[in-house]
């Protein structure tokens, strides 16, 4: 591992199936101990780059340099600093979990008292102890995912790559998950790659990569990407949304217009003390509120409303007051 190299480095990373073009062209620097979140509806090539930096993918064309090292002339280097969690649980069920921990730190070149320290720290710090002695096969899919996240951490990686880490689970194993993972961060100084459905999971993020039909379509911090929106957001629906909507370009400065299926979103900065106003006076108002903005409003301006998008989502288009 080279010092003062990032932890991730791409150029021109890109990837075919055939004819196919799942990820273009993905130029990306990381820097190490960052929490970075790659989102993206399905089809976007989240996956597809995962599997390029986790090197269990050759690039069809561009490189990815991993600490310094490149992900295809050093990949057995690379690997070692690597811990990697996908959608696929890689744990065997027929193992319990602490025989689970000891192959996988077998795997990574762990062995006799050394990854019996790693294994007990590792079981300890995940919550762990109580089912060490449990088949996988056992376990309830929060707690194989634990088990699985502990399994790619055993062996202490510099990086995490996670595929939808808590897709799937109940909001108090998804709380722990990311609890876990935050001290992973804290005290091991670890570098964490995850892509994600769950947009509020992005939103502590120090940087997001937001990815459609391949291709990179804004990177930036959550305020900084929020901050393009707007300061609040407008929803109006009913019939005269519409209407109401092109009343409010005389009254607020808005920044970006989305047409859902029931009415209207509108980012807009500044004060609003007409605004109220503007949309009472208009007939065939169902709803009216002012919010403020979130990532989901960012991810459907940049990724156009693609695939995998709520029923209301439209494409946002630029407007100013």
């Amino acid at each position: 591992m080279i010092a003062s190299a990032p932890a991730i480095e791409t150029i021109g990373l890109g990837r075919d199936y055939g004819r196919t073009r799942a990820l273009d062209a993905l130029d990306l620097t990381v820097d190490r101990g960052t929490l970075v979140g790659i989102l993206g509806p399905n089809g976007a090539g989240k996956t597809t780059a995962m599997l390029l930096l986790a090197t269990l993918l050759r690039p069809s064309r561009g490189r990815a340099i991993i600490f310094g090292r490149d992900s295809v002339g050093e990949r057995a280097a690379v690997r070692r600093h690597l811990g990697l969690v996908f959608q696929e649980a890689s744990i065997d069920g027929l193992l319990t979990v602490e025989e689970n921990l000891r192959f996988a730190a077998g795997l990574m070149g762990l062995g006799g008292p050394v990854a019996q320290r790693a294994v007990a720290a590792t079981l300890e710090r995940m919550g762990l102890v109580a089912k060490a002695s449990q088949p996988a096969r056992q376990l309830s899919g929060g707690w194989r995912r634990l088990t699985d996240i502990a399994r790619a951490t055993v062996h202490a990686p510099d990086l995490l790559i996670l595929d939808e880490p808590t897709v799937g689970l109940d909001p108090e194993h998804r709380d722990r998950i990311w609890t876990l993972l935050d001290t992973e961060r804290r005290d091991r100084g670890t570098t964490i790659l995850f892509s994600t459905h769950y947009l509020t999971e992005a939103e502590s993020c120090d940087r997001v990569i937001l990815l459609a039909h391949g291709r990179v379509v804004a990177a930036d911090t959550p305020p900084a990407l929020m901050g393009a929106i707007g300061s609040e957001v407008v929803e109006i629906e009913g019939a005269g949304a519409e209407d109401a909507a092109r009343a409010l370009q005389a009254v607020s400065t808005e920044c970006l217009t989305v047409k859902t299926d029931r009415g209207y979103r509108i980012g807009i900065t500044g004060a609003h003390g007409d605004l109220a106003r503007t949309v009472g006076a208009t007939p065939r108002i169902t709803r009216f509120a002012i919010r403020p903005v979130t990532l989901e409003d960012v991810y459907f301006a940049k990724t156009g409303g693609t695939e995998g998008r709520p029923t209301d989502a439209a494409t946002f288009t630029g407007k100013t007051g």
